[in-house]
């Protein structure tokens, strides 16, 4: 039998660098308010058999943009939010090359949040598009 994992504390995690970018590899490239640039080596390991970074990982890499946009706008926190709907449009396959994800936040409001992600290869084409819809939360233990 396992005993559930104590609730992480959150001052301690390396806002930088969490376990997801350390998995994939990825910095962050540029940061602020509303946006952020990150940037994933491409990996064989995250691809499909045709050679193509799979779906799901581009899935992790929007996810991750748009939180660190978020972030950058709510640096201090207390503003803590999950995502409620998230949908890719995948345009062209990433086969090589440096991969960047865009994240933007386009509108917050009291409950929810609004964000837009893009993917790009190393030429800098567009291969995914996303939006992403958010549930803003304050958290209980903030001050």
């Amino acid at each position: 039998m396992t005993t559930p994992s104590a609730k992480p504390d959150l001052t301690t995690i390396d806002l930088d660098r969490p376990p997801t970018m350390a998995q994939f590899g990825g910095y962050i490239a540029e940061s602020a308010p509303n946006f952020a640039r990150l940037v994933f080596p491409f990996d064989l390991r995250w691809c499909n058999p045709r050679g193509s970074v799979q779906g799901g990982v581009m899935a992790v890499y929007v996810d991750e943009a748009v939180g660190y946009a978020m972030m950058a706008t709510f640096p201090d926190l207390k503003t803590v939010w999950t995502t409620t709907s998230l949908t890719l449009n995948y345009l062209r396959p990433i086969t090589g090359g440096d991969i960047t994800a865009i994240g933007r936040v386009i509108r917050v409001g009291a409950r929810t949040g609004y964000v837009e992600g893009e993917i790009l290869d190393a030429e800098g084409s567009l291969c995914v598009k996303a939006v992403s819809g958010l549930l803003i939360l304050k958290r209980p233990d903030a001050a």
